[in-house]
């Protein structure tokens, strides 16, 4: 007779299972794993907002200094009549009649109004911050610019040749953009909207011409 002889199982358990070691190992390098593709997935979900809002931004300011400069082209008259730093006042051509416009900033309603001589204020471009005005007069009718005021009134003394226009443009963006270091831009306390300037120089047509 062979004699028993009793076989440990450790053996076989340790090639079918798995150790607790191995366990913690295995959900440490899962979870690594994990914040690895979750922060790439962010730094992407980033860029995109970023390149998006880059193209809002841009296209905004495009299509802002169009309008303006295209409104403002159609004057007649004396022209310019006045202006401060937030406001200007013009002659425009309306149905065949030269007629006064007034052009200014609406704070609480975050645009630029234009009024009609005689009549309301209405909305002219939407989602302007601030816009800040200053114009190029010259006081020795040599056709060249002698001084940069913040106010101006037509006379027979000063010839104004250009005015440059500052305007704080609003953005619609996404508020993740914000949240993930968004320090590039100035944000409004209230809703999600990106402030970025934009300056262009209006010149008057026929000045020294």
């Amino acid at each position: 007779m062979y004699p028993f002889r009793y076989r440990t199982l450790n053996g076989a358990n340790h090639k079918n299972g798995f150790t607790l070691l191995e366990l913690v190992l295995s959900t440490g390098l899962a979870g690594l794993m994990m914040v690895a593709i979750t922060t790439s997935f962010l730094q992407f979900n980033q860029h995109k907002l970023l390149s998006q809002t880059l193209l809002q931004m841009q296209a905004q300011s495009q299509l802002v200094v169009a309008q303006v400069l295209t409104d403002w082209s159609n004057i007649c008259g004396a022209g310019v009549k006045s202006g401060t730093a937030a406001t200007i006042s013009l002659m425009r051509k309306y149905q065949g009649n030269c007629m006064q416009y007034d052009y200014g900033h609406n704070a609480q309603s975050h645009n630029l109004t234009r009024r009609r001589f005689g009549g309301r204020n209405s909305s002219f471009i939407a989602r302007v911050e601030s816009m800040d005005l200053y114009f190029g007069v010259d006081n020795d009718h040599d056709c060249r610019i002698d001084q940069w005021r913040r106010s101006y009134q037509a006379s027979a003394v000063l010839n104004l040749h250009q005015v440059k226009v500052d305007l704080e443009l609003m953005t619609a963006s996404s508020g993740q953009l914000r949240s993930g270091g968004g320090d590039l831009w100035l944000w409004r306390q209230s809703g999600e909207f990106v402030i970025h300037p934009v300056s262009f120089i209006w010149r008057l047509p026929n000045v020294c011409s």
